[in-house]
């Protein structure tokens, strides 16, 4: 999908969000047939039905934006983020003239070979080099991303770019306060999914114009020292405090050893470097030549080439665009077309389960898919092994076991998770195991803190095995978090058809 489907998309789903009773958005203005879904079994039709699945949403959200953008013209300003385009020759252009008016040497024409401003450009880009470097070694976290950089910088900028854009909103007169609000609350949330879902396309495209920005800077540098050179006189010489002769020519042949190589020209030796100390009376020519030819080694040409390789991810992110189907609102939407070859067994241990758990049945179903064949199976005794599940080559298996935290967790149920995970991974074909932790005995008392307690008892448990439990009925929980969190809680977890 494009990035102009994905902007609709999400601004229909915060739309729908904030109108739960249907008041601005009618049913009937919802609904959008559906493409068939009969086929064949098996990985290939699983992933074709994900396909249509997706492909259906995006003309839903297509069709709904449009007759929202013609009912409320205020909501247009959503699209505005796709119609800014960068002026890249003109960022070329700003870049090249502001590296050529530097003049680094100045009106004096005197070069200090340890005190030049070619040097703090160098360490600068060489600070960048080594940031990039530990980014790719040592990758930030997601928790961490709101962290100071770039990454920050470019949410921070866009934030602030749709916060001034919803600023300016001007609604009319005729609308009421609800819809206003609405409205208004409806393109804050779409700007905070857009920010998230285009992250790192919008990261990496202002990763390719800040490299760019910086190469051609330091051709502005560089063209600019030359033309200056054939009107002005240059020369130059150098001082410290604590350095000597020796010491300046070993730093300096270190420096332009690579530009050396390829201009073909050595270094000054040490009675050279000697005779420059103090005030600068030697032709600097050469030393430009190093500074030129350092500079476009080490920082004109790894930023060209880092961003052309921006630019190429940046067009692959751009071509492979993701709907944010794992989000409960869009796992809703793509049920009808999710869950096809997936049979779920559903069984609780030491405890009963309802013979019509409409709850539990509507929750697996909008988990796993209507496709998926859900089964109510007999409860485990306490200490029995798990039970056999049916052998079907054609259909994955996913295995939900549901514990009450009213029991206390015991060896017994840590051996019994690991006999489940011996089966599940002795069958023929990627399975799952989904542990659910019912806590509605506990809501039933308003038992808080007990409940807290005894739930990370559970989860405590379940982790030692290598699992992640699920809290079910838990009161203290987000509205759609239990099913927002079922992808990161399915062991392995590697089953395509749920995605």
């Amino acid at each position: 999908m494009t990035l102009a489907q994905l902007a609709k998309v999400l601004l229909v789903q915060a739309c729908e969000e904030h109108d739960p009773d249907h008041k601005f958005i009618l049913r009937y203005e919802r609904e959008l047939p559906r493409h068939g879904r009969s086929g064949p079994n098996g990985d290939a039709a699983t992933e074709d039905a994900v396909r249509a699945g997706e492909a259906w949403v995006i003309e839903r959200a297509e069709h709904i934006s449009d007759r929202l953008t013609q009912k409320h013209p205020a909501l247009t300003s959503a699209f505005a983020v796709l119609r800014i385009k960068t002026p890249v020759t003109l960022l070329i252009g700003c870049a090249l003239v502001g590296g050529f008016l530097a003049d680094p040497i100045g009106p004096a024409g005197q070069i200090n070979l340890l005190n030049f401003s070619l040097l703090t450009l160098l360490i600068w880009n060489a600070v960048a080099y080594v940031g990039l470097l530990y980014n790719a070694i040592v990758p930030r976290p997601s928790r961490d991303r709101s962290q100071p950089g770039l990454p920050g910088l470019v949410e921070w900028f866009l934030g602030l770019s749709v916060k001034g854009r919803l600023s300016r909103l001007r609604f009319d007169r005729a609308q009421s306060s609800d819809e206003q609000q609405w409205i208004a609350a409806s393109l804050a949330t779409y700007a905070a999914h857009l920010l998230h879902s285009a992250r790192e396309l919008l990261i990496t495209h202002a990763r390719s114009l800040l490299h760019v920005a910086a190469a051609a800077l330091a051709i502005g540098v560089i063209a600019g020292l030359y033309l200056r050179g054939f009107s002005f006189l240059y020369k130059a010489g150098w001082d410290s405090t604590f350095m000597e002769a020796e010491g300046v020519h070993t730093f300096l042949s270190i420096l332009f050893a690579p530009a050396s190589w390829f201009l073909g020209t050595p270094v000054p030796g040490v009675e050279a470097i000697a005779d420059l100390q103090g005030t600068a009376r030697a032709n600097a020519a050469i030393w430009i030549h190093f500074w030129a030819m350092t500079t476009g080694l080490f920082v004109v040409l790894p930023r060209t080439l880092l961003a052309a390789a921006a630019w190429t991810r940046k067009a692959r992110l751009a071509a492979d665009i993701q709907l944010p189907s794992n989000e409960p609102y869009f796992r809703r939407l793509l049920n009808p077309y999710r869950g096809k070859g997936l049979l779920v067994e559903v069984f609780a241990y030491s405890h009963r389960l309802k013979e019509a758990d409409d709850r539990l049945l509507a929750f697996l179903s909008d988990a796993f898919g209507v496709l998926a064949d859900i089964h109510m199976g007999n409860s485990v005794q306490y200490g029995e092994p798990p039970p056999h599940f049916p052998t079907d080559p054609d259909r994955g298996l996913c295995a939900v076991v549901l514990f009450n935290v009213a029991q206390a967790p015991e060896e017994a149920h840590s051996e019994f998770l690991e006999e489940l995970k011996t089966t599940i991974r002795g069958r023929g074909r990627p399975n799952m195991l989904l542990v659910l932790l019912d806590c509605e005995a506990y809501a039933q008392i308003d038992h808080e803190k007990r409940l807290r307690e005894r739930c990370q008892a559970w989860i405590t448990l379940a982790k030692e095995c290598g699992l992640q439990a699920l809290k079910y009925r838990d009161p203290s929980g987000l509205p759609d978090g239990e099913l927002q969190a079922v992808p990161d809680c399915l062991w392995p977890g590697d089953f395509r058809g749920t995605q």
